[in-house]
Order: C-alpha cells, then structure tokens, then sequence
C-alpha cells in the first residue's frame, strides 16, 4: 500500500498531498494512537474471520484496513484493489475530524439520552461515539468491495473509489444509487454489531449505570447510532445545492441519505426484534437531527429545510421514485448473482 502512494498514486494531480501508509507511533496524542490501533485491530480482524456468506458469495481478494498519511488536512475514504488486496483505507484528517466531532456530540448525547452526568465517563462516551461513526464509514466501504462498486465505477482513473471528491458534480443516478447501498448495508453491519454483538455490553456501559436492557438498551444504542451517523452526514454537507444539477450528483443529498438510513434501521429493528415501528416518531426523529446540526453550526438547518421542501414537491418525488427504482434494481441483481452463486 505505501509503495502503491509513493510510485504511482502521487503522480495523480488529485493525490499529490498523500504521503503513504501512516506510522500511527508517530501519532501524538496517546488516547488518539490508541484509538487508531484499536480500531485498526478489530476491523482486521473481522475482515480476517469474514465468512463466504458475509459478502454474498462475492469473490474478492483478502481485505486489508489501514490509514493514509497525508498533508494539507485532505480527509478522504477509498476502497480499491492493488497488489492482490481489497483496501479499505482512510485518511488521518478523516479519523482526526470524527473524533473532535463525537467529542462536541458527547455532551448533547448526554443531554439528548438523559444520562447520569456524574456517571458517564466523557472519553469513553466519546470513544464509542467515534467509533460508530468510523465504523459506519468503514462498512459503507467495505460494501462498495462485495456489491461490486469498485469493479463498476464511477472510481477515479487511478482504480481507486473516493468517498469525498470535488468532482462531486460528475456522477448520475446510477452511482448515487450505489451510495445508499453501500449505506444501507453498513446499517445492518453496524446495527448487529453494536446491538447484537460483542460490542453491546460495553456500548451500554460506555452509557453509564443504567437499568436499560433489552428493548430499551436497545432504544439507547440505536439513538447515539441515529446521532452519529446524523452528525457524520451533516459534517459534510455541502451548503446549497444546485437542485437543477441532482441528477449529476455522486451522492445524493444528505437529506435523502438520511432518510434511508432511518428505513434501513427500521426494518433490521422488524427483521430483529428491536425496537417497535412507533418509536421511530417525527418529533423524535426531528430532535435528534436538530442536536445533530446544532454540534455542526452554520446553515445547516436551513438547507435542510430547503432540500426537504423540494424533495417533498412533484419533481422531488419523481427524483425518489427514480433512486429508489434505482436502488432496486441494484438489489434484485445482486439477489440474482448470489443465487447463481
């Protein structure tokens, strides 16, 4: 991977701030190393011990998960192969951003969850925080890997997907189809995993002593899930968006990406027994957008409001019906090749 910066992905004007594969001992800040090796560690790990079923039945090359180092605050996510290897790699400023964000979320999970101040431990809240959200991340790469993405464009001219791009304006419906995919997917791996998972027990913990189990350990969990995730999107929000030029869009607007989210969480909580169908209310929902937005700043809000009244006019929802249409097709092709398989 570091010979694969040095000799060829820097000779693209796109990459000319990468430096190579990050020396994390070199990383300051001893709670922040090790959070990187931590994170680090566990994703190999799974990625090691993944079952054929995990991807489908996709074939692929062994995965690999490491960090670029990079100058110039370039905070970016990629999934490409190289060298006989599917890499999930992401940039330090990205791991930096999502860890100064859960610690501005931390005390508004506190506040939104109504946890015991004096109990919960602000690091370890935060450390979990930071956590869903890189993982979230993480599985949404890991998904453009085993749903083929990778192999199917759109990636730059050096084979690599790029999460975070200025040619943003370069894709169709197509690509942003595959983005909720790859979300939609990463919303199972990541509920399983945090809900029912080896990462349940110390996510409540990480909480603070509460008598939450089962369903409302359970409504805990999935509402600092919704909060990260939120947070995530909203980070990179690009402001006003030129509705004209939609359909060309990479991803779609945060909005519309939320909103799957949501559905997605909604059904792994039917298909799981979790939490029930009414607890995902619109004043609910709407709370814990607003404390989102409100640990990001700016215009946030407004041009949530702006994206949501046109997605709620005659062309907004022909733009959904035709992504959803989209993102169907997608999935019942995948169902196909598995069954074949």
């Amino acid at each position: 991977m570091d010979r694969f910066v040095k000799t060829r992905l820097r000779n693209d004007s796109g990459f000319a701030h990468y430096i190579g594969k990050l020396d994390i001992e070199k990383v300051e800040s001893p709670s922040f190393r090790s959070l990187l090796y931590l994170v680090q560690e566990t994703m190999n790990e799974a990625l090691r011990l993944e079952g054929v079923n995990a991807s489908g039945g996709v074939e692929h090359p062994p995965f690999h998960f490491d960090y670029f180092d990079v100058s110039d605050g370039v905070s970016n996510a990629h999934a490409f192969q190289h060298g006989g290897f599917s890499f999930i790699v992401v940039t330090l400023p990205m791991v930096e951003l999502l860890w100064h964000l859960s610690r501005r979320l931390t005390p508004l999970v506190i506040k939104l969850l109504r946890l015991d101040s004096g109990t919960v431990v602000p690091d370890v809240l935060q450390g979990l925080l930071a956590q869903i959200q890189l993982n979230f991340l993480l599985s949404h790469e890991y998904t453009h890997h085993i749903h083929r993405h990778c192999v199917e464009g759109p990636y730059d001219a050096t084979g690599m997907w790029n999460e975070f791009s200025e040619d943003s304006i370069f894709g169709n419906i197509d690509s942003q189809a595959q983005e909720l995919d790859a979300d939609g997917y990463a919303c199972y791996l990541v509920l399983a995993h945090l809900l029912r998972g080896e990462r349940r027990d110390s996510a409540l913990a990480a909480l603070g002593p509460t008598d939450a189990d089962g369903i409302d350990g359970d409504k805990l969990l999935i509402s600092c899930f919704f909060l990260a995730v939120m947070a995530f999107f909203c980070a990179f929000w690009q402001g006003d968006v030129d509705i004209s030029s939609l359909y060309q869009f990479r991803h779609p607007p945060p909005p519309v990406r939320i909103k799957y989210m949501i559905q997605v969480t909604e059904m792994w909580c039917g298909q799981n027994g979790s939490v029930p169908h009414w607890w995902f209310s619109p004043a609910r929902l709407q709370e814990l957008f607003h404390g989102a937005a409100e640990v990001i700043g700016g215009t946030t809000r407004q041009t949530w409001s702006a994206q949501m009244s046109f997605l709620r006019s005659a062309d907004g929802s022909q733009y959904d019906g035709q992504l959803f249409e989209r993102f169907e097709a997608l999935r019942k092709k995948r169902d196909l090749l598995s069954n074949a398989a």
